[in-house]
């Protein structure tokens, strides 16, 4: 979309919120692995890749005049996957030959529902955890996947609360484990932090 938010951000003048996608930042398209909604950019960041990451995003719209408390920060319930090159080398950055697998539920390459990861980890997928952006990511043989867990949004959501924003979107309910029979985290992990680091309560 290039900086066509430069002159976009006056919309704020008109709306009462402003719902910013902080997700798809990475994918298969990029040729390598990377995360799907970093909070910060990773060390080996370059170029226009050290734009590609939620606090970036978040406070571009906020330099640029937006008010802070009407925007909404994304929070994706899915991940991207990745086809490594070579299986050996798993860190983020690496080389990937194109999507992942689609899960048997989304039927996407390419896409991992939140609860379709999860079968990915019990599976016997490796679970890592990206430091510098603080998000997770998970491999096994040539399948790589970066998303966010329970962890990575707690961290986001306390983001949030200290650079004073409105609130939060999520995309979408379906991709949590609305059953909760596939993470064993309860109905809705993902959807339900919130209450516990905003201090919500059920209505």
């Amino acid at each position: 979309a290039g900086q066509e938010i430069d002159e976009s951000y006056v919309l704020h003048r008109y709306l009462d919120y402003i719902h910013v996608m902080t997700y798809d930042f990475h994918g298969s398209w990029d040729g390598q692995t990377g995360e799907n909604s970093p909070l910060y950019k990773g060390p080996a960041d370059t170029g226009d890749l050290v734009y590609l990451n939620v606090d970036y995003a978040m406070n571009y719209w906020k330099n640029s005049g937006a008010p802070a408390e009407k925007l909404l920060v994304g929070f994706p319930t899915y991940g991207h996957n990745f086809n490594l090159q070579n299986p050996s080398d798993t860190a983020v950055g690496a080389p990937a030959s194109g999507p992942g697998p689609a899960g048997p539920y989304t039927r996407q390459a390419g896409f991992l529902a939140y609860y379709e990861i999860c079968t990915f980890l019990d599976s016997g997928a490796t679970q890592a955890w990206d430091a510098p952006q603080d998000v997770p990511y998970a491999y096994k043989g040539n399948e790589w996947v970066g998303y966010d867990n329970i962890k990575s949004f707690s961290i986001k959501f306390d983001w949030l609360k200290q650079n004073s924003f409105g609130g939060a979107m999520v995309w979408a309910l379906d991709m949590d484990d609305f059953t909760g029979s596939f993470c064993k985290q309860g109905k809705y992990p993902l959807i339900t932090t919130p209450k516990n680091v905003l201090g919500l309560q059920n209505s």
